[in-house]
């Protein structure tokens, strides 16, 4: 559930991707997720147990939950600006979908539990995001991205791609959506903070 949690951060943020000629999206994802369980996951899962105590958290949970979010996702899906941004990224044939059933399958895998007390940084969905960045190994996650640069070529030409002019037009029209906008102001309000999502997913990277 943990890595479901930490790959569903992809989604929203789309500030990563890699061509699928050699090696899957998901699959360079799963590289560095890899890293992140085998030297943060006990602590994460610690953290997931203890957040899951705070009714802040689940106001988050409880709303990615309901036919509200699943209105607000149908009708971001429907601006041209963000069909730009999925076609921007369809060029290098990512399957976004994988990353859509991730999410579906951790929100509703998620249960109330109560556990002991543990120091945390806030109770909100935020701060849980904000505690597993700290939690991340940023130095080996940086060697392993360096590595994918030098090495994969299809990688490098991604984050190329996405540091292009071309993706900072497509990326910023969406944001300067004034529907868009709304949107993402009613995710604030439901305790969802989308350039938290933005921050998460650099650092799953290593580039926080």
């Amino acid at each position: 559930m943990m890595k479901q949690a930490l790959v569903v951060l992809a989604l929203v943020a789309l500030a990563f991707s890699a061509p699928q000629t050699r090696k899957l999206f998901h699959e360079h994802v799963e590289d560095f997720l890899d890293i992140i369980m085998d030297e943060a996951g006990h602590e994460i899962e610690h953290l997931n147990e203890h957040y899951l105590e705070y009714d802040e958290f689940w106001t988050a949970l409880d709303y990615m939950r309901t036919n509200n979010f699943k209105d607000l996702v149908y009708e971001m899906e429907s601006l041209p600006e963000f069909v730009a941004v999925i076609e921007f990224l369809e060029q290098d044939n990512i399957d976004i979908h994988y990353f859509i059933d991730l999410f579906n399958e951790m929100i509703e895998s998620i249960q109330r539990a109560r556990s002991a007390r543990h120091s945390t940084s806030g109770r909100d969905f935020t701060s849980f995001m904000r505690d597993c960045i700290d939690a991340f190994p940023k130095d080996k996650l940086s060697a392993l991205f360096e590595q994918k640069m030098a090495e994969e070529e299809e990688f490098s030409t991604a984050i190329s791609n996405l540091k292009s002019e071309q993706w900072d037009a497509v990326f910023s029209a969406l944001w300067a959506n004034p529907t868009f906008q709304a949107e993402v102001a009613t995710l604030n309000e439901n305790g969802i903070d989308v350039k938290v999502f933005l921050d998460e997913i650099v650092a799953i990277f290593g580039q926080n």
